[in-house]
């Protein structure tokens, strides 16, 4: 039985020519993340034009997140030939805000509004997290700190404010100029950091239409408390969420982040929004060819959970073992699957986003494909779409008969390979429907996703060239008829 839950890749020097990728993909990564944070224009368009070969070479529809960096607050850079300071615990360190030159008792922040959004008592958290301050005083020009948790700071560290009223902070300058290279490139979704609510959403679509019509979809991640107290207003206005686990468990306690990427799946699962598990599943692999138990465990757990997808980041972008790691990761969701789609109980919810009464029309066929598919002999599930919109509503249910959407163009069908238990196929669609029904069937045996003479349940919409998200359609055929 095919896989369900898919696997994203981040790539960077590990693997980034056409033939590493390549073999990548055999592996089986299904998306590629490339992270805007690193490289130059040049180098990351090298990349695009990389993924894309090597997705053709494989016969893979392989949609690209380029993720966008969000506003990284860091320490200043320590004196020349210094390498790092220690912060003892007890110790009084002066705060500033710029890209000032840190001491063990100065450190400069490059935030300009450090001062506006800290107050006596906040915490500051360095390295993530390894280090931790406490703010004792606010002063017009400089604040105060004593050292919580000691140890030794670099330059150029990683700073979070937990609960600090941080504001824009999804969206900085330079993320909205990687959008207009986003646009340019054809990537197929953007990853939004840092968000509070959907605002930074709303802005980051009125940006992308600047600069061409096919807008990428937007992925959320959910990686601040406020986002997560704005979770179902966040995930109804994207296209895709991710459990940030790591920026996550340094903005609130480790403890809370297993509870959070209950939360975070079950509302995504209930909405049908795809969701990405993410951020240290098999951390090991960097440097270890096998992966731990408790990081197989994690990975199985994810899917369990109800997730859409699991990442590898470090695994895949600096790791000794790139190939290895996502070979591992389909390995652990292929003996999770063993006895069928896993369905959260959160996937089988009854939710409708508006009271529009052909989406609810679209959502009740989409509920009665699930349930038809479970009490005939269907093989296969076929799912024609202009959007993607009516095969998201089919995968939310986690049917058990494979999910093949018909899309008429590459960009809907490259953006479903991320969603639960979807492969695709690309043709035109006629008014006929019995001929679109029959050209689409040999398609699909010639593609290799089915038999001829297997009974497929076809979902679609009547006329054939009706507007999207107008499902009204379920019909039974053998394949090749």
């Amino acid at each position: 039985m095919q896989r369900r839950v898919k696997i994203v890749s981040t790539l960077g020097p590990a693997v980034s020519d056409p033939a590493s990728l390549r073999e990548l993909m055999i592996a089986g990564a299904d998306v590629v993340r490339v992270n805007a944070a690193h490289g130059t224009e040049e180098e990351r368009a090298a990349l695009i034009a990389n993924v894309r070969q090597a997705a053709a070479s494989v016969g893979k529809r392989v949609p690209i997140l380029f993720d966008l960096r969000g506003l990284k607050i860091r320490t200043g850079s320590l004196p020349e030939g210094v390498e790092e300071v220690a912060l003892e615990t007890g110790g009084a360190v002066r705060l500033e805000a710029g890209p000032i030159e840190t001491t063990s008792t100065l450190i400069g922040i490059n935030y300009a509004d450090l001062l506006k959004v800290i107050s006596p008592g906040s915490r500051v958290l360095i390295q993530d997290g390894l280090l931790e301050l406490r703010v004792e005083t606010v002063e017009s020009d400089h604040a105060t700190a004593v050292v919580v948790r000691e140890g030794a700071l670099r330059g150029r560290q990683g700073v979070t404010l937990p609960g600090a009223p941080i504001k824009g902070g999804a969206l900085t300058d330079v993320d909205k100029a990687d959008i207009g290279f986003a646009v340019r490139h054809g990537v197929d979704f953007l990853g939004l950091s840092f968000l509070n609510d959907a605002s930074d959403l709303h802005l980051a679509r009125d940006i992308a239409r600047q600069h061409g019509e096919v807008i990428p979809g937007l992925i959320s991640k959910i990686e601040r408390p406020e986002a997560l107290a704005n979770i179902e207003e966040i995930v109804a206005a994207s296209d895709a969420v991710m459990v940030a686990r790591g920026d996550l468990g340094v903005q609130m306690p480790p403890e809370q982040v297993p509870r959070a990427q209950k939360r975070i799946i079950g509302v995504a699962n209930r909405m049908g929004v795809p969701v990405i598990t993410a951020t240290q599943m098999l951390e090991s692999m960097i440097e270890h060819p096998v992966a731990t138990r408790a990081e197989t465990s994690d990975v199985a757990n994810a899917v369990w959970d109800g997730t859409d997808a699991v990442m590898l980041s470090a695994e895949t972008a600096v790791g000794k073992y790139p190939i290895g790691a996502v070979e591992t990761m389909a390995r652990i969701i292929h003996e999770v699957e063993i006895e069928g789609p896993v369905r959260s109980s959160s996937s089988h919810e009854k939710y409708t986003a508006n009271n529009d009464p052909e989406s609810q029309f679209a959502d009740a066929i989409a509920r009665a494909a699930y349930a038809l598919s479970d009490q005939t002999p269907v093989q296969h599930l076929v799912v024609f779409t202009k959007t993607g919109t009516a095969a998201h509503r089919i995968a939310k249910y986690r049917p058990f008969p494979p999910i093949i959407a018909v899309a008429d163009n590459e960009t809907v069908a490259r953006r479903l390979n991320l969603v639960w238990g979807i492969d695709t196929v690309v043709m035109s669609v006629e008014p006929d429907q019995d001929a679109t029904f029959r050209r689409a069937g040999r398609q699909i045996i010639d593609e290799g996703l089915a038999e001829e003479g297997e009974y497929a349940l076809i979902v679609g919409s009547l006329p054939m060239s009706h507007l999207a998200g107008r499902t009204n359609l379920v019909h039974f055929r053998k394949l090749g008829t």
